[in-house]
């Protein structure tokens, strides 16, 4: 199944947005705030931030932030963009029912069309400051450079000030080649003094299946699926659909720093340690408390193969600015 079809019937139910009690991490939040902050101190205070939030799904993390975002004067524009129309639609109804939102472009889908488009658009005006968000239905035929252009033309020929992808969205991208391609596009389409932000599993996720296909791919059993090198795996999701992802290990600092800039930095932090999916705030709250600890121990180090082991996501981060900055 291709992952717009997986994801459409995933998104469709309530099981995969209900997984968690607790849908954003702390970490998160406060990877993406401290992100923001950094951009405030080069963009002028009339222009918006742009942030472009790359396999975007129902929006779990960037229509919180659109939603209660007050900080600068100048706006924000979020282009969220996703293979899936269910996701972008709950999106969008999310942004309409709980934070206010109003229909700029009405959303229209065009499942026959042979590469990503816009879709529709939302707007609020607070306080005298507008947040819009443009919904880009992506397509799995695009190739990096294609779906680069498109992205580029959604934030008006620009660079965008902040560029995400949370959790797996680069992972689902089979062969490491292709994943290499996009995480270069993903930089290519961030202005070099903003902010790049990709999140997803490493190495303490999903420890058992990395072990079955690594066996599987050293003895020729791979059943035509694209398992080329550790860390690539086929999962089962909660409605029992086979699904293609990679679980990163130092590949994912080998992107990163493939993509730095002398003048910029790049480091990794971890943002989930391995538990089960939380029940309770209280829960999560215990495993921030365990991802700071283990962001200190790495804090002024590269990251060693065990240290991947220990975390369940990560974050890579290439910003135009020093670490040190508003850290």
């Amino acid at each position: 199944m291709s992952q717009r079809a997986i994801y459409d019937r995933r998104y469709a139910g309530t099981g995969y947005d209900q997984r968690s009690a607790v849908p954003v991490l702390t970490a998160e939040r406060n990877v993406l705030r401290r992100a923001a902050d950094r951009v405030l101190t080069w963009l002028p205070e009339s222009e918006p931030i742009t942030l472009l939030d790359f396999a975007c799904g129902t929006g779990r993390v960037t229509n919180e932030f659109a939603g209660t975002f007050h900080s600068h004067r100048g706006g924000l524009r979020l282009v969220a963009y996703d293979v899936s129309a269910v996701g972008l639609e709950k999106a969008a109804h999310s942004l309409i029912k709980d934070f206010g939102f109003d229909v700029a472009e009405t959303l229209r889908f065009d499942h026959a069309a042979g590469s990503g488009y816009p879709a529709g658009s939302m707007r609020r005006i607070s306080d005298g400051i507008t947040v819009e968000v443009l919904f880009v239905h992506g397509s799995e035929a695009d190739d990096a450079e294609t779906a680069g252009k498109i992205l580029r033309e959604a934030n008006l020929g620009r660079a965008f000030a902040v560029t995400t992808s949370w959790y797996s969205g680069l992972a689902h991208i089979p062969t490491a080649d292709r994943r290499g391609s996009f995480f270069t596009m993903l930089n290519d389409v961030t202005d070099p003094r903003g902010e790049l932000l990709v999140a997803s599993s490493v190495s303490g996720d999903l420890v058992d299946l990395q072990a079955e296909w690594e066996d599987r791919r050293r003895r020729g059993d791979i059943g035509g699926w694209p398992i080329e090198m550790q860390g690539d795996v086929v999962y089962q999701t909660e409605l029992m659909q086979e699904n293609f992802c990679h679980v990163f290990g130092a590949d994912l600092a080998a992107l990163l720093e493939a993509n730095r800039e002398p003048s910029q930095s790049a480091w990794l932090e971890a943002v989930r340690m391995p538990d089960p999916e939380f029940s309770s705030e209280r829960e999560e709250r215990d495993n921030f408390r365990r991802v700071v600890a283990f962001n200190e121990t790495v804090r002024h180090r590269s990251w060693r193969p065990e240290d991947y082991r220990e975390v369940h996501t990560a974050v890579a981060i290439r910003s135009g600015l020093p670490r040190t900055a508003h850290d």
